[in-house]
């Protein structure tokens, strides 16, 4: 998500091949960061739901998915505006 908002932005921007790689590598670069905090809390949050009750297992789990996708929505968001400044730093 977070090359789509580089792109999105690049697009918009109408920058050439430089421009389009700078927003791809920025956008690569920080979608590996926010997977890497996505993989990092899901290892904690798991290992604090398998000590919990089944009820509140499923109650847990369901936060956590929302809060993936509320974290993807941030990495795109993210990437977007990365792209965006670095874009007019470079120009």
């Amino acid at each position: 998500m977070p090359i789509g908002g580089g792109l999105a932005s690049a697009k918009l921007a109408r920058v050439g091949f430089g421009g389009y790689a700078l927003a791809v590598t920025s956008g690569l670069a920080i979608g590996i960061f926010c997977a890497w905090i996505m993989w990092v809390m899901g290892k904690i949050m798991t290992s604090q739901i398998e000590l919990k009750p089944v009820p509140l297992r499923e109650r847990y789990a369901l936060l956590l998915y929302i809060a993936a996708i509320m974290w993807i929505a941030f990495a795109l968001f993210l990437g977007n505006l990365a792209s965006v400044v670095l874009m007019r730093l470079v120009s």
